[in-house]
């Protein structure tokens, strides 16, 4: 895992340059692949995130050039670990066969998701001023890189539905209002505190994870309450997000049990990023924002666990 602990200037620009270059590795991979397996359109916006990583690449090199920095040539190239349990967020993304505009955006949206969060955390932990404030700027050229993907992310969505495409995606549109987005919340969460109650014991570090998941049913329970006393768990379900994520086998190990619950809660981060960007109702953006970072918040969790 790479550490967030980076002392100079050269070393966090030549991380940036490595993450690049593996992100055009990657995404050059996956055009290939879809090529071969005849899904054109995925090939060709893979291939679009070709150019604009090696687009991204030349700016990271002109802005050191300006600024007098050379790169480490010691900085190891960087390599994206896949998940040892992957769920069908990543899987769809890479098959060729299964494989749209939609879940390729999705795959690329996560990824620079995970970028920002690296920089984010640099900054947070930096002795170095310029270090932090490089960190800072990189970062929110990641959250600015993800925002223009998600902008695209959704027209594919609506391009999809147009043409009935990918019905198994959880559809963000069944959220008629605050009170069915808090009803699917609580009984997601309610399943991950389920699962997470088989393996915390075994690894006391994500008891944490477990009481806030608890203390996140509670609220929404009350939210739910305040704005529909008539409410019940019958009023709307979860269809379509992935459960079995969460059904561990005798024979799974730790990192595989781990991975399955980061799996879900991409999924869930996903469904809810999808209603941020749907939905007109002010109150179930705001909910839909909170559901997002607390899904963020986990998969970190999960990670530094792993």
């Amino acid at each position: 895992m790479l550490s967030t602990k980076v002392e100079t200037i050269a070393d966090l620009m030549s991380i940036a340059l490595q993450a690049e270059r593996e992100a055009v590795r990657r995404y050059s991979g996956l055009a290939a692949d879809m090529r071969a397996g005849g899904n054109d359109s995925a090939a060709a916006l893979f291939e679009r995130m070709v150019s604009e990583e090696q687009e991204h690449e030349r700016l990271l090199l002109e802005w050191m050039a300006r600024e007098s920095i050379t790169e480490n040539p010691e900085i190891s190239p960087i390599r994206w670990r896949d998940p040892s349990a992957a769920g069908r967020y990543d899987d769809e993304a890479r098959n060729p066969h299964y494989s749209t505009p939609y879940r390729a955006l999705a795959f690329a949206v996560n990824n620079e998701e995970i970028a920002f969060r690296f920089y984010t955390h640099v900054a947070a932990e930096a002795n170095n001023e310029n270090v932090r404030q490089y960190a800072e700027i990189l970062a929110r050229e990641e959250l600015g890189h993800a925002a223009l993907l998600r902008a695209e992310r959704r027209l594919a969505y609506h391009a999809e539905r147009k043409t009935g495409k990918d019905r198994a995606r959880p559809d963000p549109t069944a959220i008629r209002n605050q009170a069915d987005l808090l009803t699917i919340a609580i009984q997601i969460d309610r399943r991950l505190v389920q699962a997470m109650r088989k393996i915390d014991a075994e690894l006391p570090r994500l008891e944490a994870m477990t009481r806030e998941a608890l203390k996140q049913i509670g609220n929404n329970e009350a939210a739910l309450q305040q704005i529909f006393p008539q409410a019940s768990d019958s009023a709307v379900t979860a269809t379509g997000v992935d459960f079995s994520l969460l059904e561990f086998g005798d024979a799974d190990s730790m990192a595989e049990k781990l991975a399955r619950l980061g799996n879900f809660c991409d999924r869930c981060f996903v469904f809810y990023d999808a209603i941020v960007e749907n939905t007109r109702d002010e109150s179930v953006l705001h909910t839909a924002q909170r559901l997002a970072s607390s899904a963020l918040d986990r998969i970190g969790v999960l990670k530094q666990a792993g």
